[in-house]
């Protein structure tokens, strides 16, 4: 075997590790804002437009090393 990473390699990939509980395992999360669109001159309309941003718990991997209870 060859250990391209080093010692540490493939542990938190292949070891006991949550799915993380805020994205799901997605590594983005939906950030929802609110828009004011004029849609004629006599009328103006709020409109909400996601953003997909890094998961804030998992920075971006998608997992947690170790088995992490969402409390």
């Amino acid at each position: 075997m060859s250990d391209e990473g080093g010692d540490n390699a493939g542990i938190e990939a292949n070891g006991p590790n949550a799915l993380c509980f805020t994205c799901g395992g997605l590594k983005k999360i939906s950030e929802p804002r609110l828009y004011m669109i004029q849609a004629t001159e006599e009328m103006q309309t709020g409109m909400t437009m996601a953003e997909w941003r890094t998961c804030p718990h998992c920075t971006g991997k998608g997992y947690h090393r170790g088995i992490n209870p969402p409390a």
